[in-house]
C-alpha cells in the first residue's frame, strides 16, 4: 500500500515538475517577447525623437531666413523712407528759402529792413 502511495506521490510530483517547467518555459518565452516589444518601442520612439529634433532643427532654420529675409526688407524700407525724407527735406528747405527771400524782397520794397524785423 505504502509502496502504491509512494509511486502515486513520485507520478504528482513529475506531474506538478513538468507543469511547472512549462510555465517557466512559457514565462520565458512571454519575457523575452515582452523585452523584444520594449527595444522595438524603444527603438520607435528613438527614431521619433530624433526625426523631432531634425524637424525642429529644419523649422528653426526656416524661422531665422525668414527673420533675415524681414531684417532685409525692413532696413531697405527704412532706407527708401529715409532717403524720401531727405529729398523732401531739400525740396521744402528751398521751398521755404524761396519764400523767406521774396518776403525780404517784398519788406525791401516797403522800406522796410528784414533783420530788424
Amino acid at each position: 500500500e505504502m509502496t502504491r502511495q509512494y509511486q502515486e506521490l513520485q507520478k504528482q510530483t513529475a506531474a506538478h515538475s513538468q507543469r511547472l517547467e512549462a510555465k517557466v518555459k512559457s514565462l520565458q518565452e512571454q519575457l523575452a517577447t515582452r523585452l523584444q516589444e520594449s527595444q522595438q518601442t524603444q527603438q520607435t520612439a528613438t527614431k521619433a525623437l530624433a526625426e523631432r529634433d531634425r524637424t525642429i532643427a529644419q523649422l528653426q532654420g526656416r524661422l531665422d531666413a525668414v527673420q533675415r529675409e524681414n531684417e532685409r526688407i525692413l532696413h531697405g524700407s527704412l532706407d527708401l523712407v529715409l532717403a524720401k525724407m531727405a529729398e523732401a527735406r531739400q525740396h521744402w528747405e528751398e521751398v521755404a528759402t524761396t519764400i523767406s527771400l521774396e518776403h525780404k524782397q517784398r519788406l525791401q520794397e516797403f522800406g522796410l529792413n528784414p533783420l530788424e524785423i
